[in-house]
């Protein structure tokens, strides 16, 4: 119980922890529990504040206030203090995502633009684990979740990153960890109901197996009424969704770890149990490393996951994935290479149920890459420059090659300077080539080989400045010059049939921003903002149409403000104000919004907090899909109890 102290006395000499946290966000390859983490940054100097690592922008562990891109990580204090459900919601938090939800569990996520329901550009991993679908290329967040409060950090990369993590990294790049075992330790029960939440419950417990090994295992519930009609009505019956899994973390001996976990989850057999889609699944997967330095490494992982998918009158997707990574971290005087290869495997079945097929109904398709990264001390401390590439080959395109060039500029310990330029494709899928629409015996769509990879330039440039120990600013710009974008073109002198064709190119300028700010040990802001102006074309001889709403369909304006307030010994408060502008094409109104948060803490086991989503703006939409999923969003109140022992 000495490591369980009061948060709400763990946040008073931590606020400033937080402060650092959304300046510079932890990120340790062993993270401490937040307790440890918030304590830990109240005692560190500001040189040693500005020195603590991040992971995911280079595939190994660096500095964040000298990482030559746009990244920034999400804490689990971050997650606790909000308003968040889901993996979705918690990544509303970070600056400059377009998380849009569109039906009570669908949602859209991208970075730098092309947000639609099947966004394409933008790759998420779960603790190695990678989330898009081979299917389409997105992301089907229903399907994917995990306990929030076993999240130890999810760091964002807004940009491409395909240098390292390959094809689908166009825009941008989220990576979700999990807290090892060992800082998971005891019980924990999570518990509530509110106006669109009829209820939910999460339980966990974390113990050890002798000296080296630990362990977790968790189950959560949840049961959520749909979204609405025009007219106020639901637009269905609630849904729920059922998920268990596990953590085991074990030290082998003084240089080498292992990590085995898991998870399974269904909609299916539940107590909301009706004509849905239905959904199951279940992952498992293991992770050797092995340190031979603090500056070298070499890291094995290797995952299994399979998912099933029934839409009814639509169609039923099975599918079997396996992959395997391996990555070696070696230092050579100013040079810190970093060499590794990447290989993934996905067999499907789709059956034919409605007028949506796949031609062949079943097949296995694979990714396999090489990379190799050179981050090189031009000047120690002061000037680095990244060099990087990645060469893929998958089923559908071949060969695809995705270099970078990167630079940090280090004057001084409060101030960084960035500058970027990448390459990186989106490479076909099933729908791209494999898809055959027909509707009364009329062939509407017949995707072919004619449609190949998509492609991105991205030039970035990024500042960032500490002033005081108050106050911090974090810009970065950017110009990203597209080419070979997908349009659906006729095949023949009639409107249909249709096909998929590299007809399009479009052009993304714009800039995003955030500002910390701490006035006293008690009050803490944070204000985000980001500007898009993307601009479509088609290339010369292309006759698809002029709308492009099957590729993007994105605000101009992404603003948010965010205050955390500690009003009492027991007593804690946030605050966030979100603004979306209007969306051109289908066209959506802009919108503004809040979530509250009031939470009391009684002792040091226990958190009652009462949540507000949406509050102030009546029904409104936040993405209208070019499907059936054009439903609103209205407020919602919650109480959420929870113990820890």
């Amino acid at each position: 119980m000495n490591r369980r102290r009061s948060r709400a006395r763990r946040w008073i000499p931590g606020l400033r922890g937080l402060a650092v946290a959304g300046l510079c966000h932890v990120a340790a390859a062993h993270a401490q529990t937040p307790l440890a983490s918030a304590e830990r940054m109240q005692q560190l100097s500001l040189e040693e504040l500005l020195s603590l690592e991040v992971t995911t922008m280079s595939r190994k562990t660096e500095p964040w206030w000298t990482a030559p891109g746009a990244v920034e990580v999400l804490t689990s204090e971050e997650i606790r203090r909000s308003t968040a459900r889901n993996l979705p919601e918690a990544l509303r938090l970070a600056t400059g995502l377009d998380v849009a939800q569109s039906s009570a569990r669908s949602w859209a996520i991208s970075a730098r633009g092309f947000n639609v329901l099947a966004a394409n550009k933008i790759s998420v991993l779960l603790d190695g684990r990678s989330l898009f679908t081979p299917f389409f290329s997105g992301v089907q967040w229903d399907a994917q979740d995990t306990l929030l409060a076993d999240v130890d950090r999810i760091e964002v990369v807004r940009g491409p990153v395909g240098a390292l993590w390959g094809a689908f990294a166009v825009n941008g790049f989220v990576q979700i960890v999990t807290k090892p075992a060992d800082d998971t330790q005891g019980w924990l029960v999570s518990g509530g109901a509110g106006t669109e939440d009829p209820g939910f419950l999460a339980v966990r417990y974390g113990g050890r197996i002798g000296r080296r090994a630990f362990y977790r295992v968790y189950a959560k519930y949840f049961d959520t009424d749909w979204t609405y009609l025009a007219n106020g009505r639901h637009a269905q019956p609630s849904t729920d969704f059922g998920q268990v899994g596990f953590r085991a973390d074990a030290l082998l001996d003084a240089d080498t770890s292992l990590t085995v976990q898991g998870d399974a989850y269904t909609n299916k057999g539940l107590p909301q149990d009706r004509e849905q889609a239905e959904i199951s699944g279940g992952n498992l997967l293991a992770r050797i490393r092995r340190t031979f330095s603090a500056a070298s490494d070499l890291e094995v992982m290797s995952y299994y996951d399979r998912t099933a998918r029934w839409l009814p009158t639509a169609w039923l997707e099975r599918r079997d994935t396996g992959a395997l990574t391996a990555k070696f971290r070696y230092p050579l005087d100013r040079h810190d290479l970093l060499v590794g290869a990447d290989v993934h495997v996905s067999r499907d079945d789709i059956a034919n149920l409605g007028f949506a097929t796949m031609v062949p109904p079943q097949r296995t398709t694979h990714v396999v890459g090489v990379y190799l990264q050179d981050t090189i001390a031009v000047v120690p401390r002061r000037w680095a420059v990244t060099l990087g590439a990645k060469a893929e080959h998958n089923s559908f395109s071949g060969v695809e090659a995705e270099p970078s060039l990167r630079a940090a500029w280090t004057p001084t310990p409060r101030t960084t300077g960035w500058a970027a330029v990448s390459r990186a494709v989106r490479a076909p899928v099933r729908v791209d080539q494999d898809l055959l629409l027909q509707l009364g015996g009329q062939i509407i769509v017949d995707a072919s080989d004619a449609f190949d990879s998509e492609s991105v330039v991205a030039y970035e440039l990024g500042w960032r400045q500490q002033v005081g120990s108050q106050l911090t600013l974090d810009v970065a710009a950017f110009h990203n010059e597209y080419r070979d974008l997908r349009t659906a073109e006729p095949i023949g002198a009639e409107i249909f049939p249709l096909t998929f064709k590299n007809g399009a190119e479009a052009q993304a300028d714009g800039l995003e921003t955030s500002v910390q700010y701490q006035p006293s040990a008690r009050l803490f802001f944070k204000a985000s903002y980001r500007l898009l102006d993307l601009d479509f074309m088609l290339r010369p001889g292309s006759r698809a149409g002029s709308s492009f709403a099957n590729e993007g369909n994105d605000p101009r304006h992404l603003g948010s403000l965010t205050a955390h307030a500690v009003l009492s010994h027991h007593l804690e408060f946030d605050a966030t104000l979100r603004h979306v502008s209007s969306r051109p094409d289908p066209a959506t109104e802009g919108y503004w919004t809040a979530d509250l948060r009031l939470a009391w803490l009684p002792s040091e086991s226990w958190e009652i907090a009462l949540l507000g989503r949406n509050l102030f703006t009546g029904l409104h939409r936040e993405l209208i899909t070019t499907n059936s999923l054009n439903e609103f969003i209205r407020a919602s109140g919650t109480v959420k109890i929870t113990w820890r022992y």
